[in-house]
This record gives structure tokens, C-alpha cells and sequence, in this order.
């Protein structure tokens, strides 16, 4: 099969390619369950990257930051796919690319960790993908985007007000006030409740 993306389901708004095969709702319910894994790790990385670039800690200053707006027009060419790509690419459609994957995050099985029943953690590898690599299709990257869907881009106004209150109580660090957020306003350590296939977007 040909390696172009096209549909109008949600990862045709996020990948320009697809490796083998488009992906069908068995590839989403894969996705999900390890999303589930990943939510508070990639809420951490996520917060952590972009709360220091808010203009200020203020609730919509970190809004700004977690919706992710483009600063400038996309770029339109000649294929229609790409153009899409580059219009979406805001929110969580933009954050799992620039400040996970682009990073050298993703998802990996997890060594034995005493006794957590994750199967899967997000890690950091030296070698950095190429943009081709984060524009194709796979369930891992996906699982990263509903990992950030799932937290950050549902409940982002209620992290934003979560760590602006913690700032003024003074609890703690940073990086404390990040993992209280993710854990209390992300909700990152619920269970999902999703649907299968289309419904599993949201």
C-alpha cells in the first residue's frame, strides 16, 4: 500500500503517513490502554516545558501555553494531507510532536519496577527522531497523543488554576506543583472511560 494518510478520522489530522496500514479501532483500543500508562509521565514532561515558557504564572498566560496556538500562518503546499497536518497542528496535536517525540520521549516497555503494573513508560533517548518519523503513523505515538489528550487537553483550564493556586500557597517546587496538578486537575491516574473507535477522539 502507499504510505499517503487519508480519512477523516483524528490521526488524519495528526500524520502525514502511515508505515504499513491506516489505523482501524483495534489500533485505537491498543492506543488507549497504553495512554493509560503514560498519562502522568507525559503530563509531567508537558507542564514542565510549558509553564517555564508563560509570559507569566498567571491562569491565562498558562492557557496560552497549553492551547498551543500557531505563531505564525501553516505553511500551504501542493498535497493536501500535509496542508492539514500543518493546520491542526495546535493543542495536544502540536505538544506530543514538539515537546515529546521531537524531544526523543516515547513510549517503551518498562524495565521491572518494583511493583507497578504499568506495562509502559515514556523514556528519553539521546537519538532524536527525524520529522518523517514523528509524521507517520504508529500506535506508540498515539498512545503519547492521547496521553496528553487525556490529560492536558481535557482538563487544561482546571491545571491552570491548580497551579496558580499552588504558587501562591507556596507548595513546594515545581516540579512538585506539576505532579500534584497532573495527579489532582489532569486526573492523570483515573481510568478513562472511552468508547471504541471514532468516540475514543474525546
Amino acid at each position: 500500500p502507499g504510505d499517503r494518510v487519508s480519512g477523516a478520522e483524528g490521526e488524519y489530522f495528526r500524520y502525514k503517513h502511515v508505515f504499513v496500514k491506516p489505523p482501524d479501532d483495534e489500533d485505537r483500543m491498543e492506543a488507549l490502554k497504553m495512554a493509560q500508562d503514560l498519562k502522568c509521565a507525559t503530563c509531567e514532561v508537558l507542564l514542565k516545558s510549558l509553564v517555564q515558557r508563560a509570559e507569566s504564572f498567571t491562569e491565562d498566560h498558562i492557557m496560552d501555553q497549553f492551547d498551543g496556538e500557531m505563531l505564525e500562518p501553516a505553511v500551504i503546499g501542493e498535497n493536501e494531507q500535509e496542508n492539514r497536518v500543518n493546520q491542526n497542528r495546535k493543542g495536544c496535536n502540536k505538544h506530543f510532536k514538539d515537546e515529546l517525540l521531537l524531544r526523543g520521549w516515547s513510549a517503551s516497555s518498562c524495565e521491572t519496577k518494583g511493583e507497578s503494573e504499568a506495562k509502559w513508560c515514556l523514556e528519553q533517548s539521546d537519538r532524536l527522531p527525524t520529522e518523517r518519523e514523528v509524521d507517520t503513523y504508529s500506535v506508540r505515538n498515539e498512545a503519547i497523543f492521547y496521553a496528553c489528550e487525556g490529560t492536558l487537553g481535557r482538563n487544561g483550564p482546571e491545571m491552570a488554576e491548580k497551579l496558580v493556586e499552588l504558587k501562591e500557597a507556596e507548595a513546594g517546587n515545581l516540579s512538585e506543583m506539576i505532579r500534584v496538578a497532573c495527579r489532582e486537575a489532569g486526573r492523570c491516574a483515573s481510568k478513562s472511560k472511552r468508547r471504541k473507535g471514532k468516540g475514543a477522539e474525546l
